[in-house]
């Protein structure tokens, strides 16, 4: 396991992978740590697809604008956006270890989520899968296993082709995995800490 600051200083997005499978225990850990990420109101709105399949990251790729790296990955996971959380929401917090009048000060939130109109929902959602994608870009570099977030593929394709219900899941993100075959990690180009960070 890499350590502190090292998991942040040497993750990079791979796009140079070798053909060599990840194994199972590594890809349960870091899926243990999609599912263990914070979210809004502990709503975890998400749901995580993983794919091995040779075929199947071959398609995906293709929907992927034809990304080499998503065809030549050891495993892509795929970060679907709930839209239901409003439904579930007062379920969920139910099951929370805290008092009746703890639950009902945050159920005042219920009809702030079921305002939402689709468009909003998605957004809120997209917001979360974000937070997750954190900590599976990070868990992989901390397992030493190379990541690339992928953004760019049609939604839409990517949608029906995991035969999605869109009014309550939509695709949000791609993460393509596997070995580094880079022979060294490339320079890390980022702002001066002066640069981006303001006390005040």
């Amino acid at each position: 396991m890499k350590k502190e600051l090292e998991i942040f200083k040497t993750r990079y997005s791979c796009r140079n992978f070798k053909n060599e499978s990840l194994k199972d225990e590594e890809l349960k850990t870091l899926l243990e740590f999609a599912r263990l990420s914070p979210s809004s109101l502990g709503l975890e709105p998400w749901k995580f697809i993983v794919c091995k399949d040779k075929t199947k990251l071959e398609e995906l790729s293709l929907i992927a604008n034809h990304q080499e790296h998503v065809k030549n990955a050891a495993a892509v996971i795929i970060i679907v956006s709930r839209l239901d959380f409003a439904e579930y929401f007062e379920d969920k917090l139910r099951k929370r270890d805290m008092s009746e009048a703890e639950i009902q000060k945050r159920l005042k939130y219920k009809d702030f989520l079921t305002a939402m109109n689709q468009e909003q929902k998605l957004a809120y959602a997209r917001e979360q899968a974000h937070i997750a994608l954190a900590c599976i870009l990070y868990g992989a570099n901390a397992l030493n296993i190379a990541s690339c977030p992928i953004g760019g593929f049609d939604k839409d394709k990517l949608d029906d082709y995991l035969k999605l219900e869109t009014q309550k899941q939509r695709a949000s993100i791609m993460i393509a995995l596997g070995l580094s075959a880079d022979e060294k990690i490339p320079q890390k180009e980022r702002f001066s800490f002066e640069e981006v960070v303001e006390f005040i």
